[in-house]
């Protein structure tokens, strides 16, 4: 009797408790409305709220910034790359990579400009082992010169810093007028300039046409004899409040003048500068009548 009464009591405490397993605490607990109370009340709804907008903004930051890798380069941007293409796939005729002393060149042209009003112009010059071109200014930025000049063709008539650095200004109002590069601009390049090609394969072609567009250009088109007296006019204009540089570039014409009719080897410069003579003659004093 005592034993079946002790398992009655045991039964009956166990059947109160069930109500009250820690298991079905636990559950009660993790019930999710009494999460998201729970949350709310310390606030950590609006911390996980706030978490998650600031991963939407990184992922957006990171798709923008993924998306930029694949932008067409500006036009400040595009000209450096072409020329410097060029300039290396030119390497083996203009033979730019030698061993050459320091001409001093650098600080006479500085000076040249700043003489005649280029204040802090910035350039790059580059000294061709090739007579042809004898001197040139390449497309580059918009706020800096890419020039190249010839020392066969400095050496061949002796020419002083100075005088070099007379040739290179011409080559400065000339990029300033833009007529090669206008020359070499591919069609398409003004829609592509600054575009994205994401997704898409991208066209190279521009650069090979300016290229070639530049090859031409030397080789073939040369500046035109209107365009050769703009710049002697703007040249004249420019250096007639300095004499000693006045005189010093009708000299330099002269010499070039003699130059190219004696010896065959720079005979194709006025191919690319129509006739030293005309411009000498477009420097002399108008005649007048009485």
């Amino acid at each position: 009797m005592k034993i079946l009464f002790l398992l009655l009591f045991s039964f009956n405490s166990l059947a109160q408790n069930s109500t009250t397993l820690p298991q079905e605490k636990e559950l009660d607990v993790v019930d999710f409305q009494n999460v998201k109370d729970v949350l709310k009340k310390d606030g950590l709804m609006q911390e996980v709220q706030k978490k998650k907008k600031e991963v939407l903004k990184i992922k957006e930051i990171r798709s923008d910034e993924e998306k930029k890798l694949y932008n067409w380069p500006t036009d400040n941007e595009f000209w450096p790359i072409a020329t410097e293409y060029w300039l290396v796939k030119q390497a083996p005729t203009l033979m730019w990579d030698f061993d050459r002393p320091d001409y001093g060149l650098t600080q006479s042209f500085a000076s040249i400009l700043k003489t005649v009003g280029y204040i802090q112009k910035r350039f790059r010059l580059l000294a061709i082992d090739s007579p042809s071109p004898a001197h040139l200014s390449l497309p580059w930025t918009s706020d800096e010169l890419c020039l190249v000049f010839s020392v066969p063709f400095a050496r061949s008539m002796d020419l002083s810093k100075l005088e070099i650095s007379l040739l290179l200004l011409e080559d400065v109002l000339r990029m300033e007028e833009g007529w090669l590069k206008d020359f070499a601009t591919p069609a398409n390049l003004k829609d592509l300039l600054g575009s994205n090609f994401k997704d898409k394969k991208p066209d190279l072609t521009p650069i090979f046409e300016v290229s070639k567009g530049y090859t031409k250009f030397i080789q073939e088109k040369g500046f035109s004899f209107q365009q050769q007296f703009t710049i002697t006019k703007k040249m004249s204009a420019i250096l007639k409040p300095h004499p000693e540089l006045w005189n010093a570039y009708v000299r330099l014409l002269g010499k070039i003048d003699r130059l190219v009719k004696g010896n065959q080897v720079f005979s194709s410069y006025v191919k690319l500068y129509p006739s030293p003579e005309m411009q000498i003659r477009w420097l002399a004093p108008e005649e007048k009548i009485l």
